[in-house]
């Protein structure tokens, strides 16, 4: 068979319900909780001893951070298993992705071993941190199908995957790849060649390379250089880049001003880019720098206020994203996910820009919080941002019937409990209580249609849909089943 043959025969992604993780450490056990929490059954094969147990503590730190950003619902945090034998971990499976120690000669073997066993329509990605496909796939007798798709830890978390292929990928398993990981919710660079380290951590490289000069000439702390980020251009980099950011820096006139004006500096002695030594001094000062700058937090304790951190900034930057500059939106999928027919709780602050001239939150807002909930639904029974986008359709309110039953004051956090009343083959009925300080304060129901936005008409729901809307809890096993009948 040819790699054209084979290309053609890469899974639909519909039908790939299971996916392998190689390896169980950070980077391979954070892509096993991602992938259990998009729903897929995952085995991971890892010849530690102790494998499954760490494998199972990486799952229960990583779970609360997935459920706050509503990646959870309907998802088995259980569905994996451990195995030992490669040619059962990737039996069946629809995606491998390759997650080993970042050593040349373990992963040529790994992902040759990988290749041997695998069936020949499936990709295979590599999380390697700096090796090019086309020296790790040299031993490979399908290297068409090898391709790198390069995370962030955590990678359960950070959305960034950059992918690219080595000089024997079918540019069709590149295309698979990158629309794969669009579709479980990454942030996907389709890099056009091979480069050394990749984009990003190529720019992490230079940072950590300088950061380590200035420590080994004492001319900086580890405390310094990581506040001279965090209180300074850290701040600015989740809106926008380091480019657009220096776009910024000249003014009106833009980057142009920045480089005509700023261009001289380059050629000044501001950072070394070359390694310094790694001397057992220059090591023992920064190991000791961090142990002061973490204090009495443990390493456990440090992964909470990260997650917490990227969280916050991951809502706050999708909101500038949707025009909701000012909207502050914290959401918990597991609330009332118990109960028959329920949905995550939506939850927002009242902000000043929503108080009339009596000092309670007007009656408009009251209708784009219920919204801003709906959008929340959508995001958990698939139709988020990324398939309106790519699919043209979405659903849209027919109908709605709200009730106001108590004031609303600035500054009171609300929290919005969707209920699923009924569903069909094009349509969603959905029921909303909004109280403050379990207090109920408004209802609302509405109807709701999918409808293509190219036509203007309905149209049925995709299967994926159909599938997340039939796991929510009902009060009979078959009842969702019955209504999209």
């Amino acid at each position: 068979m040819s790699a054209t043959d084979t290309a053609a025969s890469y899974p639909e992604f519909e039908s790939i319900t299971t996916v392998t993780c190689i390896g169980a450490g950070t980077i391979g056990g954070g892509w096993a909780a991602y992938f259990l929490a998009q729903g897929f059954t995952v085995r991971v094969w890892d010849p530690a001893p102790d494998a499954a147990e760490k494998l199972s503590r990486l799952i229960d730190a990583a779970w609360p951070a997935l459920a706050e950003l509503d990646m959870v619902t309907g998802a088995d945090r259980n569905a994996w298993t451990v195995h030992t034998d490669l040619a059962e971990a990737v039996a069946g499976t629809g995606f491998v992705q390759e997650s080993a120690p970042e050593d040349l000669d373990l992963k040529r073997k790994l992902l040759a071993s990988i290749d041997a066993v695998c069936d020949e329509h499936v990709v295979i990605g590599s999380s390697t941190s700096g090796y090019s496909m086309t020296e790790m796939a040299v031993d490979a007798r399908h290297p068409e199908r090898l391709v790198v798709g390069h995370p962030f830890n955590p990678p359960y978390l950070i959305p960034l995957v950059e992918v690219v292929g080595g000089e024997s990928t079918d540019v069709t398993a590149i295309d698979w790849a990158a629309e794969f990981y669009t579709r479980i919710g990454k942030s996907v660079i389709r890099m056009a060649h091979e480069v050394p380290g990749f984009i990003a951590n190529r720019l992490q490289e230079a940072q950590w390379r300088e950061a380590l000069h200035m420590i080994d000439q004492g001319e900086a702390t580890v405390e310094q250089i990581d506040r001279s980020i965090t209180d300074g251009p850290g701040l600015r980099w989740p809106f926008q880049g380091p480019m657009l950011t220096f776009h910024l820096a000249g003014g009106e006139g833009g980057m142009a001003h920045m480089l005509d004006h700023f261009g001289p500096s380059l050629k000044s002695p501001w950072t070394r880019l070359d390694a310094p030594e790694l001397t057992q001094k220059l090591r023992d000062d920064v190991v000791a720098g961090c142990d002061i700058a973490a204090g009495e937090k443990t390493i456990p304790d440090l992964i909470a206020t990260r997650d917490a951190g990227i969280i916050a900034l991951r809502r706050l930057t999708a909101g500038l994203d949707a025009g909701q500059e000012s909207i502050p939106r914290v959401t918990s999928a597991d609330e009332g996910a118990g109960e028959p027919g329920s949905l995550g709780t939506y939850r927002t602050q009242v902000i000043s820009d929503w108080i009339d001239y009596n000092g309670h939150m007007s009656e408009a807002f009251y209708v784009l919080v219920f919204g801003f909930a709906t959008d929340q639904v959508m995001d958990q029974i698939g139709l988020d941002r990324a398939h309106r986008e790519a699919h043209s359709t979405s659903l849209y309110t027919v109908e709605s019937h709200i009730r106001y039953l108590d004031e609303v004051g600035l500054g009171a956090q609300l929290e919005v409990t969707p209920t699923l009343v009924s569903a069909g083959g094009k349509k969603l009925h959905l029921a909303y209580e909004m109280r403050v300080d379990g207090q109920l304060a408004a209802t609302e129901e509405i109807i709701a249609l999918h409808v293509d936005q190219t036509t203007g008409a309905t149209a049925p729901f995709p299967n994926q849909v159909r599938e997340r809307v039939e796991r929510i809890r009902t009060g009979s096993p078959d009842w969702v089943g019955r209504q999209l009948k």
